[in-house]
């Protein structure tokens, strides 16, 4: 460091505060031995990849008439309630008009009674002029005065009622009209939020009777944006349930999120002090297993309308980095800061084992689709195949490429950020940042390495095709093996497809905001980003529908 000027020295060291999500420092004595890349070329595994895909996806016409057929039922709610609010809209301008006509008839009469009160009055001051020297006479002027007095009295008094009702029915009128404002406000929101959910509505049904004609198979090129979910706060994890209903989140905040797919409502479930970086949702039931930088796991029933935990469990040391649930449900293993792997039953939520052997933080834990092994990856790069029954370690796997030591700094940087196993088991993955250039900035290359489970040997090292830097936060098999997907990025994001086993993406697509998770919906066709500017997005890779063909031609027409 003698050679580097001041100016360049502070520059380096501000930069440390971007870099802290991915790099643990370490004091100067803390040297670890020099294990920081992988070799060269890859290791080819024993058996060749065949050239997937694309496959028909015939289970995605189940997931589209489920879609369809609730957002049918979200519609039909939805015109009950402009029913209802248009009806309400009704009563309240006939409520308005009535009281409107009472005060115009009020005021009528008041008139016509003030008229014929001005009458009387002036009848009543002429009648003491009129002067007789016949008694009889003056005696009925005298009656005629005591009468005229009778009426006037008896309309005055009718002038005040009326002037009191025209008051009263005056000063509930603007309560009355303000109702009515509100509730044309409310129609007007109600009919254009039926209209958006009739087309909604219309765009799934086009989706049912599109993949009944042929089943649709995933092509990346394909990939658009078809929904988005915003957040208040930047979020950092996502999947689909096995239902195909929830988008599930975990953001900066204490709070999960579950999104409904379809009616795209927001149910918050609350229980965690911290954030919640992992989580995984049961393959047959609706299980979630959630876990928080607090070092706490916690158990949820996802299809409850407002899910509070069933179990909260303190289980690590700091972070809890990595949760996966066994396919058979029975079990689910934690890995986290602490530097050990955990086993718990699902049932009671009781430990069952504590694997040790990792000597840094444990970023991530995979179930293999067989259940009978466990794989753990942590900081270093280092990835560990666990015999579940047993707790005995297997054999490890070398993912040093991406990880590296700083010997300048002192610092680590890398990490298996994202691991996933294909669905037959045969290939799993990790991703993360490799060929470090300057481990402050977090500058390297997004990387995924895939290997092979049989032979537990590398197959490729697989970067984006252009000089794009950062770190793969998240990596995906699609459910039948077509292709690996991959997001990441550092100050933008991308998604990145490869076939499998080749080392440059067939597709890459630019993302609005850095995509820190991913996840395939089961129907094999769309996928799920968790983004840093507070929006969980959903994409599709399947064939157009003729809405969406129309307006993509619109919209050429307006650019041109």
């Amino acid at each position: 460091m003698n050679g580097l000027p001041a100016r360049r020295f502070q520059f380096l060291c501000l930069q440390t505060v971007a870099v802290l999500c991915c790099t643990s420092l370490l004091s100067a004595a803390d040297n670890p031995a020099d294990k920081t890349a992988a070799s060269e070329s890859p290791l080819q595994a024993v058996k060749p990849i065949l050239n997937h895909g694309p496959t028909q996806l015939p289970t995605a016409l189940k997931f589209a008439e489920l879609d369809a057929a609730k957002a049918s039922k979200i519609t039909e709610a939805q015109v009950k309630a402009v029913n209802q609010i248009t009806a309400e809209l009704k009563q309240a301008d006939s409520e308005i008009s009535k009281i409107q006509s009472e005060i115009q008839k009020a005021k009528q009469k008041i008139k016509t009674e003030t008229d014929a009160l001005k009458m009387l009055q002036e009848e009543l001051k002429a009648l003491p002029e009129k002067k007789s020297g016949q008694q009889k006479v003056e005696d009925q002027n005298d009656e005629l005065a005591e009468a005229a007095k009778l009426k006037v009295e008896t309309l005055s008094l009718e002038l005040k009622k009326l002037e009191q009702q025209v008051k009263l029915l005056e000063q509930s009128l603007p309560e009355k009209q303000k109702q009515q404002a509100e509730l044309k406000k409310q129609v007007a929101v109600a009919d254009k939020n039926l209209t958006e959910q009739r087309t909604q509505a219309g765009q799934f049904q086009e989706f049912v009777e599109l993949f009944r004609k042929q089943p649709p198979v995933a092509d990346p090129k394909r990939f658009r944006e078809v929904a988005a979910f915003s957040h208040s706060r930047p979020l950092y994890s996502c999947k689909i349930d096995a239902s195909g209903n929830y988008m599930l989140a975990g953001a900066q905040g204490s709070a999960f999120n579950r999104w409904d797919l379809v009616s795209a409502e927001n149910t918050e479930l609350l229980g965690h002090q911290s954030w919640i970086r992992r989580f995984d949702v049961g393959r047959s039931d609706p299980l979630l297993i959630t876990g928080a930088y607090e070092g706490k796991i916690a158990w949820w029933d996802l299809e409850a309308e407002q899910p509070k935990p069933q179990h909260l469990v303190a289980a690590h040391q700091g972070y809890v980095r990595g949760v996966t649930i066994s396919p058979d449900g029975t079990l689910v293993a934690t890995g986290g800061n602490d530097c050990l792997v955990k086993l718990w039953s699902v049932k009671t939520a009781k430990l069952v084992r504590t694997l040790e052997g990792h000597e840094y933080q444990v970023y991530n834990v995979k179930f293999h689709p067989s259940g009978r092994w466990l794989i753990s990856g942590d900081l270093r790069g280092n990835l560990k195949q666990w015999d579940v029954e047993t707790g005995d370690l297997v054999r490890d796997f070398d993912g040093s490429a991406i990880y590296k030591y700083d010997t300048t700094f002192h610092g680590h940087i890398g990490g298996v950020r994202g691991m996933d196993i294909s669905r037959d088991g045969k290939y799993f993955a990790i991703s993360g940042i490799g060929e470090v250039s300057n481990a402050f900035a977090g500058i390297g290359v997004p990387t995924v390495i895939l290997f092979d489970w049989a032979t537990g040997k590398r197959l490729a090292v697989m970067t984006p095709d252009d000089n794009f830097k950062g770190t793969c936060w998240g990596v995906r098999f699609h459910p039948e093996n077509d292709f690996i997907a991959a997001a990441g990025g550092n100050s933008s994001g991308m998604i990145w497809f490869w076939k499998l086993g080749e080392d440059k993406p067939f597709a890459s697509e630019k993302v609005k905001s850095v995509p820190y998770d991913l996840d395939f919906h089961p129907d094999g066709l769309r996928m799920c980003v968790a983004c840093f500017d507070k929006t969980a997005r959903l994409y599709h890779l399947g064939p157009e529908t003729p809405s969406e063909l129309a307006a993509r031609k619109k919209d050429k027409v307006k650019k041109k």
